[in-house]
C-alpha cells in the first residue's frame, strides 16, 4: 500500500496534477489581490479627483467674487466724483451701470441704492421703480456698519423685486459720503443661473455634483438641479459635510446625497478671504465603474487560466513528438539566417567575449581582403590599426553586462586597417548576443571564462565602410561655404550697386520733374508724355533699387530700426491714398474698413507704411477689374494688433505658398509673365515685421482672393499713458 502511494506520488501524472492545482490557487490568489488593490486605487483616484474639483471650484468661486468686489469697488469710487451720481435716473449713471454689468457674465443687473432705502440708478431700467429696499438684508448690514467700510458683503439668494420669480444672489459694498457717514449702498445681483453654468461644465462624470454655499452653510449653487427630487437648501440638510465642517476647513469624506440618497465621495473646502464653501462629489457607482468593470475581466481570465492549465499536461505529452520537428526548423532557420549574412552588403564580423573571430561574411572578406578561413579564430585586433588595439583589450576586459556601455548598441567611427596595410574609416554598430544553454540564459562565470556546455556570449559586429561618404560630407561642406561665400559677396555687391545707381537716378527723376513742371519752356504733348514715362521709370526703378538695398541691409543684419509712437489710422490713410489712383485705373474698388480708435503703435514709420504699401499694391495688382481690395484692423484678445488686406483676385496656388516669402521668388516666373514685379515686397515685409517682433502671415484660394494680415505683438502697442514715456526716451 505504502509503496503503491509512494509510486502515485511521484508520478509525473501526479506532479503535474498538483503543479496545476498549486498554480491555479496562486493565479486567482494574486488576482484576487490585484482585484482589491485596483478597488483602493479606484477610490484614491476618486478622492484625488473630487479634491482637485473642489480646489478648482474654489479658485473660480475666488476669481468670480474678486472681479465683483473690484467692480463695485471702482464703482464706489466713481460714484463720490461723478456729478450726477446722487441724481436719480441719471442717464450717464445708466450707461456706466450697464456697461459695468455686461462685463461680468454672471451679474444681472447693478443698483445704486441711497441712504433711505431708495434705488437711484439701475442697469436694467433708466426709471428704477421706487421700491423700498431698507428691508433687504444687505442694506441693513452696511447702514449698520458705521462709520468703516465692512467691505464687500454676500447675502442669501433672495427673491428679486425686478423680475418676479426670480432669485438673485446679493453683493453690496458700502457708499460713504465724504465725512464717512452712509450714502447709501452699490449691489450687484449675481444670477445663480448664469454662475451655476460655470460650474456645470466642471463636475465630475454624469452623475457628479458641484456645490456652494455661504459660511453659514445657505447654499447658493448646487449643479446639477434636479426638479423631481429634494433640492439641497442648506449645508444643515448635510450632517456629514456639515459635520465636518465644524472642525475643519477642508476634508475628503464618504457621505450619502441629500438629495437623492446616493453613497458618494466628496470633497469639501473652506474659501479662503470670502464666506464661501465648496464641495465636489462623484457617486460611488460611477467612481468604481470601470473597476467592477476590470474586476469581471480579471475574474474571467483566472477561470480562463484554470482552464489552460488543465490542458497543458496534455500539451507537454505532445512536446516530445514535436522535438525532432522543431530541430529540423532549427536547421533551416540557420541555413537561412547564413545565407542572409552572405548576401549582406555590410559586412558582419561575431567574436566572442575573448576577441576572437567566429565568423566572417563575404562583404567582410571585400571589405579587409581576408578570407574567412584565415580570420577565423585569430584576434579581432588584426583588423584594427595599432594604436587602436591597446583600448578595444581594455574595453573587452572592463564590458559587464547590464552596466552599459559606451560601444554596444551604438553606432561609432573607427578606423579599420585592411590585410594591404591600408585603413580605411568604417561605421561600426556593435550589439551582445547571449547563444546557448538550456533556458536561453547563462554567461562567463566569476573568471570570466565560459562554461562549457552553458551559455556563452557573442559580439555582433555590423561594419560600414564610410569613405565615399566622408568626401561627400567633404565636398558639400565645401559647396555650402562657398555658396555662403556667394551670398555675402552678393549682398556687398547689391548694396554698394544700390548706392551708386541712387544718385543718377535721383538726378534722372529730378530733371524729369523739372521738363514736366515746363520750367525751362512749354512742350508739347509728345514731349510731356516722354518726360513722364522717364519720369516714372525712374521711380520704379529707384523703388526696385530700395527694396534691393533694403534686402541686403536685413541679410547682413545692419537694418535699424527708426522708431516712434505713431497712429495706425493715419499711416493707412496715407497709403490708401497712394494707391487710390492706380485702383481706379484698374477698376479695383478700394475699400477702407479701419475705423478710429485704434491705439498708437511703437514702430519704425517708414518700414510700417512700407509693409502696408507692398501688401496694398499687391492686391490692387493681383485683382482684375470689377474686384474689391478691403483693408481692416482689429485689437485681438492678447493686446496685439492685426491689419489684414483683403482682395478678391486671383488668389495664390498651393504649392508655392512655402516659397511665398522668399526673395526673388514670384508664382509666375515665366518670360511672358504678366504682372511686372521683384518678388522683393513680401519678402522685405516679412523682415521687417520681424524686426518689430510680429508676423506677417498669408491666407489664400486659388481664384477666390487673398488676405495678407500682418501682427505687431502687445508690446508694440502704445497705451496713452505710456506715449510720454515713449517719446522721451526716444529723444534721448
Amino acid at each position: 500500500m505504502g509503496e503503491r502511494l509512494f509510486e502515485v506520488l511521484g508520478s509525473v501524472r501526479f506532479l503535474m496534477r498538483a503543479s496545476g492545482v498549486a498554480f491555479i490557487v496562486v493565479v486567482n490568489a494574486m488576482i484576487g489581490y490585484g482585484v482589491w488593490q485596483r478597488h483602493a486605487e479606484a477610490v484614491h483616484g476618486a478622492e484625488r479627483s473630487t479634491r482637485n474639483l473642489a480646489r478648482i471650484l474654489e479658485e473660480q468661486a475666488v476669481r468670480t467674487v474678486f472681479s465683483v468686489d473690484l467692480l463695485l469697488s471702482d464703482l464706489v469710487t466713481i460714484l463720490d466724483t461723478h456729478p450726477q451720481a446722487r441724481t436719480a435716473a441719471a442717464p450717464s449713471v445708466n450707461a456706466l451701470l450697464r456697461n459695468r454689468r455686461d462685463a461680468i457674465g454672471p451679474i444681472s443687473g447693478l443698483i445704486v441704492v441711497d441712504e433711505q432705502g431708495r434705488a437711484l440708478h439701475h442697469s436694467a431700467d433708466s426709471s428704477p421703480p421706487a421700491f423700498d429696499l431698507t428691508n433687504r438684508p444687505y442694506f441693513a448690514a452696511h447702514r449698520d456698519e458705521g462709520a468703516s467700510d465692512g467691505g464687500l458683503h454676500i447675502g442669501a439668494p433672495i427673491p428679486s423685486m425686478g423680475f418676479p420669480g426670480t432669485y438673485v444672489i446679493p453683493m453690496s459694498r458700502r457708499w460713504s459720503h465724504p465725512d464717512g457717514s452712509f450714502a447709501g449702498v452699490v449691489v450687484a445681483m449675481i444670477n445663480p443661473l448664469r454662475l451655476g453654468a460655470g460650474f456645470e461644465g466642471l463636475r465630475l462624470g454624469l452623475e457628479g455634483t458641484v456645490t456652494l454655499a455661504l459660511a453659514d452653510g445657505t447654499v447658493l449653487i448646487h449643479r446639477p438641479w434636479d426638479e423631481g427630487r429634494r433640492r439641497l437648501a442648506t449645508l444643515a440638510d448635510w450632517p456629514e459635510v456639515d459635520a465636518v465642517l465644524r472642525t475643519r476647513d477642508a476634508a475628503t469624506l464618504d457621505t450619502v446625497l441629500p438629495t437623492d440618497g446616493r453613497p458618494s465621495i466628496a470633497s469639501v473646502r473652506r474659501v479662503a478671504d470670502y464666506p464661501f464653501t465648496v464641495a465636489a462629489t462623484l457617486p460611488k457607482g460611477e467612481a468604481l465603474g470601470e473597476w467592477k468593470r476590470d474586476s469581471a475581466v480579471w475574474i474571467a481570465m483566472g477561470l480562463a487560466m484554470s482552464v489552460v492549465i488543465a490542458l497543458l499536461t496534455w500539451y507537454v505529452e505532445r512536446q516530445q513528438s514535436r522535438r525532432e520537428q522543431d530541430q529540423n526548423r532549427l536547421e533551416r532557420a540557420s541555413r537561412r539566417i547564413r545565407g542572409i549574412l552572405e548576401s549582406m552588403v555590410d559586412a558582419v564580423v561575431t567574436i566572442d567575449s575573448r576577441g576572437i573571430i567566429e565568423t566572417f561574411n563575404p562583404a567582410a572578406e571585400r571589405m579587409f581582403g581576408y578570407a574567412e578561413a584565415e580570420v577565423v579564430g585569430q584576434s579581432v585586433n588584426i583588423l584594427l590599426p595599432e594604436g587602436f588595439r591597446a583600448g578595444h583589450d581594455r574595453s573587452m576586459a572592463e564590458y559587464r553586462p547590464n552596466a552599459g556601455s559606451r560601444i554596444i548598441g551604438n553606432d561609432r567611427e573607427v578606423l579599420a586597417l585592411r590585410r594591404d596595410g591600408s585603413t580605411f574609416p568604417m561605421n561600426l554598430a556593435v550589439s551582445a548576443l547571449r547563444l546557448g544553454g538550456p533556458d536561453g540564459e547563462g554567461g562567463p562565470d566569476e573568471n570570466g571564462a565560459e562554461e562549457n556546455g552553458a551559455a556563452r556570449r557573442v559580439f555582433v559586429g555590423v561594419i560600414r565602410d564610410v569613405t565615399k561618404r566622408r568626401q561627400q560630407e567633404a565636398e558639400l561642406l565645401a559647396s555650402k561655404s562657398q555658396a555662403e561665400m556667394a551670398n555675402r559677396a552678393k549682398s556687398d555687391f547689391l548694396a554698394n550697386m544700390s548706392h551708386e545707381l541712387r544718385t543718377p537716378l535721383n538726378a534722372i527723376i529730378g530733371f524729369s520733374e523739372i521738363l514736366d513742371s515746363e520750367f525751362f519752356g512749354k512742350l508739347n504733348d509728345r514731349q510731356k508724355s516722354c518726360a513722364k514715362d522717364i519720369h516714372d521709370s525712374g521711380k520704379h526703378l529707384l523703388d526696385i533699387v530700395n527694396a534691393v538695398l533694403d534686402m541686403s541691409k536685413i541679410e547682413a543684419g545692419r537694418y535699424e530700426l527708426s522708431e516712434e509712437v505713431i497712429d495706425p489710422c493715419e499711416a493707412v490713410a496715407q497709403c490708401l491714398t497712394m494707391v487710390r489712383d492706380r485702383a481706379a485705373d484698374s477698376g479695383v474698388d478700394l475699400r477702407n474698413g479701419v475705423s478710429g480708435g485704434l491705439p498708437t503703435v511703437w514702430v519704425d514709420r517708414r518700414a510700417f507704411k512700407q509693409v502696408l504699401l507692398n501688401l496694398l499694391s499687391n492686391a490692387v495688382k493681383f485683382t482684375p477689374e470689377g474686384g474689391s481690395v478691403t483693408l481692416a484692423a482689429r485689437v485681438e484678445e492678447d493686446g496685439a494688433l492685426a491689419l489684414s488686406v483683403t482682395d478678391t483676385g486671383i488668389g495664390i496656388p498651393k504649392e508655392f505658398m512655402d516659397h511665398l516669402f522668399q526673395p526673388f521668388r514670384q508664382a509666375d516666373n515665366s518670360a511672358s509673365r504678366q504682372f511686372e514685379g521683384t518678388g522683393l515686397g513680401l519678402s522685405i515685409s516679412k523682415n521687417f515685421m520681424e524686426l518689430h517682433g510680429g508676423s506677417l502671415t498669408c491666407a489664400s484660394t486659388l481664384g477666390a482672393g487673398t488676405t495678407m494680415t500682418l501682427r505687431l505683438p502687445a508690446e508694440r502697442v502704445v497705451k496713452p499713458e505710456d506715449t510720454a514715456a515713449r517719446i522721451a526716451a526716444a529723444l534721448v
